[in-house]
């Protein structure tokens, strides 16, 4: 592309600039079709319409957002009921949960599924680069290890975990984690040597199938990809064309819910009708739901009374996700001061301090009828790869 990786300047307009100057010389398909054969990440920013109207929308279009597959195809095995007469009395007590998963929307599968009450083991490589601000809030009623599957000792530790696991997330690149033998067909193979259904729950950016559903992305990438980010451009008063970050993780949040309401659905499915069980939750599914007619967006009128409430600053295109998020979140401190202090109703904070001190987070959603069993967590969130790598199921 002509780009000098080594390239300095002063400032970040500067830098901004100098890339422009480069990627504005290729047409949108042709960096698209640069980005494909290089493996790189980035998507045109469609409008929503321009989307649905791709052969990669018309794919995942066929597709539910609540995606759940029973592996008819695979051994039959027998109904696993919930267990009862635990003294935790949350839905997913005695179900046990194993992750691998990275950022925002994989984390908030397991992060969802530990608030009713599943057994979550987080396994992240030490020597991978995360997020580490998120760890705050996207760990809270986990353990975590380090494993480094590359190597064979830490595979077996893996595998002996796996040999007892009911749902299995993964939040790499579709097919990934298949050639490391830890895809769904690998997982089957377990259930079916164990004589009991397993869930293979799938996060990734494009969906389960089409021709861009093994490429990688995040959020920024899916956001582009489904119309967000061009929604965004027309809401701040920008031409036709023009898009800008959503300031806020909405995606990752939704695709995160979605794939733990999969995961539960096929809980109770694999206790009534036994088997395995298959979900895909995507960040592009999640976006283009979100943009359907039938949803609908905010009036103008309601954007400009939201930003002279919180007082949001303007949103240009060439900022990046913390320079947008950072100013929402002061404007939510103005708007609702009382509202983010920790004796508010929507925050809860650990008894017992974690490795960071005493923790206040907001809580989970959505509340039960039976006190005992409305989801929270009852361990304070941790680092990566914080326990012993010799840990067990509770």
């Amino acid at each position: 592309m002509g780009i000098n990786p080594d390239v300095t300047f002063s400032t970040p307009q500067q830098y901004y600039d100098y890339i422009q100057g480069h990627i504005i010389k290729w047409s949108p398909d042709e960096l698209e079709m640069h980005n494909v054969r290089h493996g790189l990440c980035g998507s045109i920013c469609y409008s929503p319409e321009g989307w649905r109207k791709t052969e990669f929308g018309k794919r995942l279009s066929r597709h539910p957002l609540v995606n759940v597959t029973a592996e008819t195809y695979a051994k039959r095995t027998p109904p696993i009921p919930l267990v009862k007469g635990l003294s935790d009395k949350r839905p997913l007590a005695g179900i046990n949960v194993l992750e691998m998963v990275r950022i925002i929307a994989g984390p908030q599968i397991g992060v969802t599924l530990a608030s009713y009450g599943a057994d979550v083991i987080r396994v992240n490589c030490s020597r991978l680069v995360d997020l580490n601000v998120l760890q705050l809030t996207l760990n809270a009623g986990k353990r975590t290890i380090d494993l480094d599957i590359t190597k064979p000792e830490d595979m077996e530790r893996l595998q002996e975990l796996l040999a007892d696991v009911d749902i299995f997330i993964q939040g790499f690149r579709m097919g990934s984690l298949e050639r490391k033998g830890l895809g769904l067909r690998n997982m089957l193979e377990i259930a079916a040597k164990r004589n009991k259904g397993i869930i293979y729950v799938d996060e990734n950016c494009y969906g389960p199938d089409g021709p861009f559903h093994e490429r990688p992305g995040w959020q920024q990438i899916g956001d582009a990809a489904s119309g967000s980010e061009y929604v965004m451009g027309r809401s701040q008063g920008y031409e036709e064309g023009k898009s800008v970050l959503p300031p806020l993780p909405v995606s990752d949040m939704i695709t995160g819910i979605v794939g733990a309401v999969g995961a539960m659905i096929a809980v109770k499915r694999r206790a009534v009708e036994g088997g395995s069980y298959h979900i895909t939750s995507s960040l592009v599914a999640a976006d283009a739901v979100a943009l359907e007619k039938e949803v609908g967006l905010y009036p103008p009128e309601v954007v400009r009374d939201t930003v002279e409430r919180f007082g949001f600053k303007e949103i240009t295109p060439d900022q990046y996700v913390s320079e947008v998020l950072i100013p929402v979140i002061d404007g939510w401190k103005r708007g609702l001061p009382h509202d983010l202090d920790e004796d508010s109703r929507f925050m809860t904070t650990f008894n017992e301090p974690g490795p960071w001190g005493r923790q206040t987070l907001l809580k989970p959603v959505a509340k039960l009828g039976v006190e005992e069993s409305t989801p929270r967590w009852t361990s304070p969130p941790v680092p990566h790869c914080h326990h012993d790598r010799n840990i067990n199921w509770l």
